[in-house]
Parts: C-alpha cells; structure tokens; sequence
C-alpha cells in the first residue's frame, strides 16, 4: 500500500464521496470544511497552514487541515482540523501517516497545535503525543512544538 500526501481542496477528485462517508457516520467536519472553502472563509492559505490529503491508487482515503486557532487571540497557536479518514482505510496507519505530514515543519510556525477531538479520537491523539485538557473550550488535546519561552 503506497499512501501519496498532497494538497487537496473540496474539489478535489473523490472528496465528494468521502464528505458523504463521513456524515453518515455522523462526522460534519468535512461538509464544515467545504462550506467554508466555497465560501472562502477558511482556505488554509495562511502562513503555516495547509490541506493535506490521502490517496491510495488516486483514491482520496483521508483529509487533514491545519490553521492558526481562530478560537485563541495568542499567537503561535495552530489548530489541527478535519482529520478523517475513510472507514476502510483506519488502522492501516492512514491518519498517523497524515498527522505526520501536516506536522513537518510546523514548528516553524507554531508554539502549539490545539485540537477539538471526538471520544473516539482521543486514544489516536494521545498515541501521537497530544495531551489532553479538561476546561477550555474547543479545545479537548494539545501538543507542544516547542517552548515559547526560548
């Protein structure tokens, strides 16, 4: 299994079908992400942010995003978005493969990534090094970059 990581956009080819996977299982993060792309809220074009994602044989099989929080006024703040991937593809290393990817080189531009994820997400954040929080809104894991301090 060969996973390609590239840019992608809601247009991209089988987005589509992976938007519709995911609101079956009742996930709305990635009909969220369309709106806000066509909309042009929110198009990851900032500095350190991007869209990232998965194919298999040119197959979308996975999305992430990440964006400067914009739940938070400190800088330095990034925020891990939309992460999905299709209900075939989990636990064939398809999300560590994409939170990889959109972690490199984001130091360079963050402090912290904040995350708001699901109970079922919670043991693949904290897998990967996120730690959890209790008492901030929208925010349920974190991971440290690097210290502010320096």
């Amino acid at each position: 299994m060969d996973i390609q990581l590239t840019s992608v956009t809601p247009d991209s080819l089988g987005f589509a079908e992976l938007r519709s996977q995911s609101m079956a299982e009742g996930f709305n993060m990635l009909r969220r992400l369309e709106d806000n792309w066509l909309s042009g809220h929110n198009r990851f074009d900032r500095p350190g942010e991007k869209l990232i994602g998965a194919s298999v044989e040119g197959l979308i099989v996975g999305v992430c995003g990440l964006n400067i929080d914009p739940f938070t006024l400190k800088t330095g703040i990034g925020r891990l978005r939309h992460l999905y991937v299709d209900s075939g593809w989990r636990k064939r290393q398809v999300g560590s493969a994409l939170l990889s990817e959109i972690l490199k080189d984001s130091g360079h531009w963050f402090d912290f990534i904040n995350t708001n994820a699901p109970p079922s997400a919670f043991t693949f954040y904290e897998r990967a090094g996120f730690v959890a929080l209790t008492g901030i809104e929208k925010v349920t894991h974190y991971l440290c970059l690097r210290d502010p301090a320096r």
